[in-house]
Protein backbone atom coordinates (compact mmCIF):
# COMPACT_ATOMS: atom_id res chain seq x y z
CA UNK A 1 0.00 0.00 0.00
CA UNK A 2 3.07 2.71 0.83
CA UNK A 3 4.51 1.51 -2.67
CA UNK A 4 1.06 3.08 -3.68
CA UNK A 5 0.74 6.03 -1.58
CA UNK A 6 4.41 7.28 -1.98
CA UNK A 7 4.22 7.77 -6.47
CA UNK A 8 0.37 10.25 -5.52
CA UNK A 9 1.99 12.15 -2.41
CA UNK A 10 5.36 13.00 -4.77
CA UNK A 11 3.76 13.23 -8.37
CA UNK A 12 1.16 15.66 -6.47
CA UNK A 13 3.75 17.66 -4.62
CA UNK A 14 5.82 18.03 -7.32
CA UNK A 15 2.53 19.73 -9.31
CA UNK A 16 1.91 21.87 -6.53
CA UNK A 17 5.41 22.82 -6.66
CA UNK A 18 5.59 23.19 -10.28
CA UNK A 19 2.43 26.19 -10.15
CA UNK A 20 3.95 27.82 -7.34
CA UNK A 21 7.37 28.22 -8.45
CA UNK A 22 6.00 28.68 -12.47
CA UNK A 23 9.77 27.27 -13.68
CA UNK A 24 10.97 23.70 -14.86
CA UNK A 25 12.24 21.51 -12.19
CA UNK A 26 12.47 18.02 -11.37
CA UNK A 27 11.23 16.24 -8.05
CA UNK A 28 11.24 12.82 -6.86
CA UNK A 29 11.95 11.31 -10.71
CA UNK A 30 9.26 13.13 -11.96
CA UNK A 31 10.15 16.37 -14.79
CA UNK A 32 7.85 19.36 -14.97
CA UNK A 33 8.00 21.77 -17.29
CA UNK A 34 8.50 25.43 -16.96
CA UNK A 35 4.28 26.17 -16.48
CA UNK A 36 3.90 30.27 -18.08
CA UNK A 37 0.10 30.35 -18.62
CA UNK A 38 -2.39 31.05 -15.35
CA UNK A 39 -4.67 28.71 -16.66
CA UNK A 40 -2.53 25.99 -17.01
CA UNK A 41 -0.46 26.37 -13.31
CA UNK A 42 -3.76 26.49 -11.62
CA UNK A 43 -4.85 22.98 -13.71
CA UNK A 44 -1.53 21.32 -12.55
CA UNK A 45 -2.15 22.82 -8.95
CA UNK A 46 -5.50 20.94 -8.69
CA UNK A 47 -4.21 17.95 -10.07
CA UNK A 48 -1.42 18.15 -7.30
CA UNK A 49 -4.40 18.52 -4.85
CA UNK A 50 -6.11 15.70 -6.05
CA UNK A 51 -3.78 13.53 -6.23
CA UNK A 52 -2.47 14.39 -2.15
CA UNK A 53 -5.68 13.73 -1.11
CA UNK A 54 -6.11 10.25 -3.37
CA UNK A 55 -2.97 9.46 -1.53
CA UNK A 56 -4.08 10.57 2.25
CA UNK A 57 -7.08 8.53 1.16
CA UNK A 58 -5.01 5.12 0.06
CA UNK A 59 -3.21 5.63 2.80
CA UNK A 60 -6.13 5.62 5.86
CA UNK A 61 -7.26 2.57 4.06
CA UNK A 62 -4.65 0.92 4.55
CA UNK A 63 -4.16 1.38 7.91
CA UNK A 64 -7.40 0.30 7.81
CA UNK A 65 -7.17 -2.78 6.75
CA UNK A 66 -3.63 -3.86 9.10
CA UNK A 67 -5.79 -3.20 11.67
CA UNK A 68 -8.64 -5.44 10.72
CA UNK A 69 -6.29 -8.68 11.13
CA UNK A 70 -4.53 -10.05 8.44
CA UNK A 71 -5.88 -10.42 5.24
CA UNK A 72 -6.10 -14.15 3.57
CA UNK A 73 -2.94 -14.58 0.97
CA UNK A 74 -4.04 -14.19 -2.91
CA UNK A 75 -2.31 -15.49 -5.75
CA UNK A 76 -0.78 -12.97 -8.32
CA UNK A 77 -1.42 -14.97 -11.35
CA UNK A 78 -3.55 -13.53 -14.46
CA UNK A 79 -5.28 -17.17 -14.68
CA UNK A 80 -7.89 -18.62 -11.88
CA UNK A 81 -6.27 -22.75 -11.01
CA UNK A 82 -8.84 -25.46 -11.60
CA UNK A 83 -11.36 -25.74 -9.48
CA UNK A 84 -10.52 -29.65 -7.63
CA UNK A 85 -12.98 -32.07 -7.08
CA UNK A 86 -13.40 -33.51 -3.30
CA UNK A 87 -16.21 -35.33 -4.55
CA UNK A 88 -14.90 -38.97 -3.93
CA UNK A 89 -15.94 -41.61 -7.01
CA UNK A 90 -18.72 -43.66 -6.76
CA UNK A 91 -17.83 -47.36 -6.91
CA UNK A 92 -18.32 -49.38 -10.02
CA UNK A 93 -20.16 -52.56 -9.61
CA UNK A 94 -18.63 -55.73 -10.86
CA UNK A 95 -20.22 -56.45 -14.14
CA UNK A 96 -21.70 -60.25 -14.48
CA UNK A 97 -19.53 -62.63 -16.60
CA UNK A 98 -22.14 -63.70 -19.84
CA UNK A 99 -21.79 -65.60 -22.53
CA UNK A 100 -21.38 -64.26 -26.02
CA UNK A 101 -21.62 -66.08 -29.00
CA UNK A 102 -19.20 -65.93 -31.42
CA UNK A 103 -19.58 -63.25 -34.10
CA UNK A 104 -17.92 -62.15 -37.39
CA UNK A 105 -19.01 -58.48 -36.52
CA UNK A 106 -15.10 -56.63 -36.42
CA UNK A 107 -14.99 -54.69 -33.59
CA UNK A 108 -14.88 -50.80 -34.25
CA UNK A 109 -11.59 -49.13 -33.59
CA UNK A 110 -12.08 -45.94 -31.16
CA UNK A 111 -10.83 -42.64 -32.93
CA UNK A 112 -8.28 -40.09 -30.56
CA UNK A 113 -9.08 -36.46 -31.17
CA UNK A 114 -6.98 -34.08 -29.56
CA UNK A 115 -8.31 -31.79 -26.49
CA UNK A 116 -10.35 -28.98 -27.95
CA UNK A 117 -8.03 -25.93 -26.93
CA UNK A 118 -9.53 -23.34 -24.01
CA UNK A 119 -10.09 -19.88 -25.82
CA UNK A 120 -10.22 -16.41 -24.30
CA UNK A 121 -12.32 -13.78 -25.66
CA UNK A 122 -11.69 -10.35 -26.65
CA UNK A 123 -13.36 -7.83 -24.24
CA UNK A 124 -12.36 -4.82 -26.79
CA UNK A 125 -9.44 -3.80 -29.47
CA UNK A 126 -8.56 -0.42 -30.98
CA UNK A 127 -6.36 2.34 -31.41
CA UNK A 128 -5.84 4.83 -28.14
CA UNK A 129 -3.89 7.98 -28.11
CA UNK A 130 -1.86 9.35 -25.34
CA UNK A 131 -1.62 12.76 -25.25
CA UNK A 132 0.80 15.25 -23.01
CA UNK A 133 -0.88 18.23 -23.63
CA UNK A 134 -4.05 16.97 -21.52
CA UNK A 135 -3.84 16.49 -17.56
CA UNK A 136 -5.33 13.00 -18.13
CA UNK A 137 -2.64 11.21 -20.00
CA UNK A 138 -3.60 7.61 -19.11
CA UNK A 139 -6.35 4.82 -19.90
CA UNK A 140 -7.92 2.33 -17.65
CA UNK A 141 -8.51 -0.37 -19.86
CA UNK A 142 -11.16 -2.48 -17.63
CA UNK A 143 -13.71 -0.71 -18.75
CA UNK A 144 -15.40 -1.03 -22.16
CA UNK A 145 -14.55 1.33 -24.14
CA UNK A 146 -11.28 2.48 -21.92
CA UNK A 147 -11.81 5.40 -19.97
CA UNK A 148 -9.28 8.02 -19.69
CA UNK A 149 -7.14 8.65 -16.18
CA UNK A 150 -4.56 10.63 -14.81
CA UNK A 151 -2.09 7.08 -14.86
CA UNK A 152 -4.23 4.35 -15.81
CA UNK A 153 -3.21 0.87 -16.80
CA UNK A 154 -1.33 2.53 -20.03
CA UNK A 155 0.00 5.81 -19.96
CA UNK A 156 2.49 8.41 -20.32
CA UNK A 157 5.13 9.05 -17.61
CA UNK A 158 5.26 12.56 -17.89
CA UNK A 159 2.92 15.48 -18.42
CA UNK A 160 3.06 18.35 -20.83
CA UNK A 161 6.43 17.67 -22.27
CA UNK A 162 8.66 14.49 -22.48
CA UNK A 163 12.29 14.04 -23.22
CA UNK A 164 11.80 10.27 -23.63
CA UNK A 165 9.62 7.91 -25.65
CA UNK A 166 7.99 6.19 -22.00
CA UNK A 167 5.19 4.39 -21.18
CA UNK A 168 3.65 3.69 -17.44
CA UNK A 169 1.27 1.39 -16.35
CA UNK A 170 0.63 -1.00 -13.28
CA UNK A 171 2.64 -3.91 -14.81
CA UNK A 172 4.41 -3.46 -18.39
CA UNK A 173 6.71 -5.89 -19.61
CA UNK A 174 8.53 -5.90 -23.45
CA UNK A 175 7.47 -8.55 -25.69
CA UNK A 176 10.50 -9.89 -28.05
CA UNK A 177 8.96 -12.49 -29.73
CA UNK A 178 7.83 -12.73 -33.59
CA UNK A 179 4.79 -11.44 -34.48
CA UNK A 180 1.90 -10.33 -31.84
CA UNK A 181 1.59 -12.37 -28.35
CA UNK A 182 -1.50 -14.17 -27.60
CA UNK A 183 -3.56 -14.19 -24.87
CA UNK A 184 -1.75 -16.95 -23.21
CA UNK A 185 1.73 -15.63 -24.12
CA UNK A 186 1.13 -12.21 -22.72
CA UNK A 187 -0.60 -14.23 -19.32
CA UNK A 188 2.92 -16.58 -18.80
CA UNK A 189 4.88 -13.57 -19.43
CA UNK A 190 3.31 -11.44 -16.89
CA UNK A 191 3.38 -14.43 -14.35
CA UNK A 192 6.97 -15.47 -15.18
CA UNK A 193 8.75 -11.79 -15.10
CA UNK A 194 8.90 -8.78 -13.22
CA UNK A 195 6.29 -6.07 -14.33
CA UNK A 196 7.53 -2.58 -15.16
CA UNK A 197 6.37 0.93 -13.88
CA UNK A 198 7.77 2.39 -16.91
CA UNK A 199 9.28 0.80 -20.23
CA UNK A 200 11.22 2.72 -23.32
CA UNK A 201 9.53 1.85 -26.49
CA UNK A 202 9.40 3.15 -30.23
CA UNK A 203 7.78 2.81 -33.12
CA UNK A 204 6.47 -0.85 -33.55
CA UNK A 205 7.15 -1.74 -30.36
CA UNK A 206 4.66 -4.46 -28.85
CA UNK A 207 4.30 -5.27 -25.06
CA UNK A 208 2.03 -7.43 -22.36
CA UNK A 209 0.06 -5.31 -20.04
CA UNK A 210 -1.43 -6.36 -16.39
CA UNK A 211 -4.71 -4.52 -15.85
CA UNK A 212 -6.09 -3.21 -12.27
CA UNK A 213 -8.28 -5.94 -12.34
CA UNK A 214 -6.15 -8.66 -13.53
CA UNK A 215 -6.97 -8.68 -16.79
CA UNK A 216 -4.55 -9.06 -19.07
CA UNK A 217 -4.01 -7.01 -22.04
CA UNK A 218 -1.18 -6.31 -24.91
CA UNK A 219 -0.57 -3.06 -26.97
CA UNK A 220 1.88 -2.17 -30.32
CA UNK A 221 3.17 1.28 -30.81
CA UNK A 222 2.20 2.69 -34.23
CA UNK A 223 3.68 6.19 -33.75
CA UNK A 224 5.57 7.74 -30.05
CA UNK A 225 6.67 11.08 -30.53
CA UNK A 226 7.87 12.15 -27.38
CA UNK A 227 4.37 13.20 -25.51
CA UNK A 228 1.90 11.64 -28.15
CA UNK A 229 1.70 7.97 -28.95
CA UNK A 230 -0.73 6.02 -30.70
CA UNK A 231 -0.81 2.30 -29.22
CA UNK A 232 -2.79 -1.04 -31.56
CA UNK A 233 -4.67 -2.57 -28.42
CA UNK A 234 -5.95 -5.59 -27.29
CA UNK A 235 -7.75 -6.70 -23.84
CA UNK A 236 -8.99 -9.89 -23.57
CA UNK A 237 -11.42 -11.31 -20.99
CA UNK A 238 -10.80 -12.72 -17.34
CA UNK A 239 -10.87 -16.49 -18.35
CA UNK A 240 -13.38 -18.76 -16.70
CA UNK A 241 -12.85 -20.75 -13.87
Amino acid sequence: MVGDVVPLWTFGLACLLAAVVGEALEAGGIRMPALQRKGVRIAVALVGVVALVLGLVAFRSGHSSNESGPAPSTSASFLPPPAVSTTAPAPVPSPTPTTTPPTNTPTPTPTLLPPTPTTVAVRWQGTLVLDGDTMETGWALDSVPPSRAPLGDLGLSCLLSCDADELSGNALVAWTGSGLPSHEQCRELLNTQLGNRQLDVEDGSVGCVGTEDRRVARFKVLSANGDRFSLAVTVWQLPPG
